[in-house]
């Protein structure tokens, strides 16, 4: 007999054990040196609320579940990947993708193991029921309080075994629960893993009566280690700052920039130009003198009436990409009533949000997971550039919708390449592939036996 936990394995044998019960039984006080053999150390900071599990419970008392073919798309050889369409219970599920984690079977086209981005729009605890544009039943959201914070922490608990070690998550939410949610993912990843707290301008102005309108949804990134996948990304200036920095040059405008940054060089970028020493402001020009002749030769440089002004450089408009990717995203809107993206799932996220986050965290052939499916954005957008995915959820209607999309991108066709498949968990229930009205009318089992393990 030890005495230990799961997580750390066994700290005390049997005979310390026995030596620590007659000290207790005698009213001895222990050593200090036992503390934090004895009692796990709080971490800085955590959340605490009834029926909160350990790691090592969530992960063993979890049923993984068989991932039984229903349908299959194309045409994969052997060996080769197929992207996966899974209905059924994300936590059963994410255990059995755990398993074939285990097992090597999450490949990425590079050879490593593991999901390389996971994005999920969970529910948001908003204690109501949604529906299709038709009425169909999409999904609830019920839960609250600490059972709607256990819920989504037993998934993240899932989620971070299930990334490679370089893998990003994505974790979409609303002002209700964000700051729940990073206090967990904090426990979970490690504050030092946090990267961003993106804020999206999701909807335009709203009329509140006893409050600021709320206008946006906040989106948590967090990487599993400090080796992680980015490759950043660009979006198009603020037209009031076109307006502003780039009024000269008419139809093509251009703005000005500096030519020298900081620092004295001793080689060719150092030199005196057009009379003109940048060494004696402790600066280096950016090109050297002859670069800049041809420069200025070909009405790149911009001369400033102001005596003595040190000449700039030109920077026309239709050359640049740009600005660097910030956290307040403004510029992709909403799914609205009139979007031709639009299915009907009252959620739908668009799809250049989507694109703009698997751009910066993922290359083509990487593993891409979203075990909140939805509408089936993820999923379409990942097929689109050529990520590998996985798309799971529960809901009838979002099966439906994440399949008509995915094959109206010519998914049907044979593709040895590419070889896709549907797949779901449980008995085969043909009837979940159907439109959810017709559905609905053709299921004659009770709700559980469709979803039966």
């Amino acid at each position: 007999m030890t005495f230990g936990s799961a997580d750390m394995g066994p700290r005390l044998g049997d005979e310390e054990i026995d030596g620590l019960v007659s000290k207790l039984k005698r009213g001895e006080y222990l050593e200090d040196y036992y503390r934090p053999l004895l009692f796990r150390e709080a971490k800085e900071v955590e959340l605490a609320y009834a029926a909160k599990e350990s790691r090592s419970q969530i992960l063993s008392s979890t049923m993984a579940v068989p991932l039984q073919p229903l349908k299959r798309y194309g045409k994969a050889e052997d060996g080769e990947w197929t992207n996966k369409l899974v209905v059924g219970d994300n936590l059963q599920v994410l255990k059995t993708l755990l398993e074939m984690k285990n097992r090597g079977e999450l490949k990425n086209a590079d050879g490593s193991n593991g999901v390389r981005l996971c994005y999920i729009d969970p529910p948001f605890a908003t204690k109501q029921e949604f529906q299709g544009a038709r009425g169909q039943r999409a999904y609830r959201d019920k839960l609250a309080g600490a059972d709607f914070v256990e819920f989504l922490r037993k998934r993240l608990v899932f989620i971070r075994e299930l990334l490679a070690e370089d893998g990003s998550l994505y974790v979409h939410l609303d002002t209700r629960k964000s700051h729940y949610v990073k206090i967990l993912l904090d426990e979970i990843f490690g504050e030092h893993n946090f990267r961003s707290e993106i804020i999206w301008k999701r909807t335009s102005a709203h009329a509140s009566a006893h409050r600021y309108g709320p206008v946006h949804d906040t989106i948590l990134f967090y990487s599993k280690s400090g080796l992680f996948r980015w490759n950043g990304g660009r979006q198009a200036y603020d037209p009031d700052y076109v307006r502003q920095r780039f009024a000269r040059g008419g139809e093509r405008p251009w703005k000005d920039a500096d030519l020298t940054g900081a620092g004295i060089r001793h080689g060719e970028t150092g030199k005196a130009w057009r009379g003109f020493d940048p060494s004696k402001k402790g600066r280096h020009w950016y090109f050297p003198p002859d670069e800049l002749d041809r420069l200025d030769a070909g009405g790149r440089i911009y001369w400033p009436e102001n005596k003595g002004a040190q000449p700039r450089l030109k920077q026309f408009l239709d050359e640049m990409d740009g600005v660097a990717l910030q956290d307040v995203w403004v510029d992709i809107p909403p799914v609205n009533s009139q979007a031709e993206e639009r299915v009907g799932y009252p959620t739908q996220k668009p799809v250049a949000l989507i694109r703009r986050i698997l751009d910066a965290s993922t290359n083509e052939g990487d593993l891409v997971l979203d075990c909140f499916s939805g509408s089936g954005t993820t999923a379409v957008v990942a097929e689109s550039i050529n990520r590998r995915w996985i798309a799971n959820d529960a809901g009838k209607l979002s099966i439906y919708l994440t399949q008509r999309r995915v094959l109206s991108r010519g998914v049907a066709s044979n593709d040895a390449r590419t070889g896709r498949a549907g797949v779901r968990v449980g008995s085969s229930d043909r009837a979940s592939l159907r439109h959810p009205r017709e559905a609905d009318r053709a299921a004659t089992v009770p709700e559980q036996a469709l979803l039966r393990a």
